[in-house]
């Protein structure tokens, strides 16, 4: 099974969001997740040479994972 990137659900980067802590295109989607949970967060900012180009959602990280249930929309 391939291992799940942020890259593969990337959404476009909303104004505002915090840089700190964030992701980048290569790292593992379960990563982006660890991260949002940890910090109580609904989506992370993406990163690539220290300027947001996107963030990842957590319900789109548990959808892509497979995982269903446990986030409210």
């Amino acid at each position: 099974m391939k291992e799940k990137k942020v890259q593969d659900i990337l959404a476009p980067f909303l104004q505002g969001t915090p840089l700190k802590p964030s992701v980048t295109l290569a790292d593992r989607l379960i990563h982006a997740v660890e991260l949002m949970v940890n910090h109580n967060r609904k989506y992370i900012a993406v990163v690539r040479k220290g300027r947001p180009i996107g963030v990842v959602y957590l319900k789109d990280a548990f959808q892509e994972l497979g995982i269903k249930g446990l986030t409210k929309d």
